[in-house]
């Protein structure tokens, strides 16, 4: 026969054992969090240092772009500009489909090409002649030098 001591001995054994198997859950579920949040922030790591990297490299690089611009009646240019945050050398200009002269002023292209540095927020304009009978749509290549790496190339449509 059990004896009160005995028997409140053995509630206060049961109590015990239940919280210390609900501190081991808790410690376990705590766990699996905190490990969950460190890959969430290690992830996020990642993405920063990712976008850094992205950052540093635009820094680096010179952002060429090229279009046609009418500046009175019938009078074109072609404006070659750079909005990247770099200076932009040894520039050159192909025409992949060889029609520049249907539409621009080769001695000018010749005169002005290769260009030697084309600083940030600056442009070259090319005289175009543009008549009737010319295609809406030309294709140009871009090529040049800058912090980032050698030979950036990058192909345009200009068109009126």
């Amino acid at each position: 026969m059990m004896t009160t001591s005995d028997i409140i001995a053995s509630l206060a054994l049961l109590v015990t054992v239940v919280g210390q198997i609900r501190s081991e859950l808790k410690a376990r579920k705590s766990d699996s969090d905190q490990r969950v949040m460190k890959l969430e922030q290690d992830r996020l790591r990642k993405l920063l240092l990712d976008k850094e990297t992205k950052a540093a490299l635009n820094e680096m690089k010179a952002e060429l772009g090229a279009r046609l611009v009418n500046i009175s009646r019938s009078s074109y240019r072609l404006k070659i500009f750079n909005r990247g945050k770099v200076e932009a050398r040894n520039i050159n200009i192909l025409f992949p489909d060889n029609d520049g002269s249907e539409y621009l002023m080769m001695d000018d292209v010749k005169e002005k090409f290769p260009y030697e540095v084309l600083h940030p927020q600056h442009g070259i304009e090319i005289v175009a002649v543009l008549g009737y009978g010319c295609k809406t749509k030309y294709r140009i290549k871009l090529v040049w030098d800058d912090g980032y790496q050698k030979k950036n190339e990058e192909e345009f449509f200009i068109s009126m």
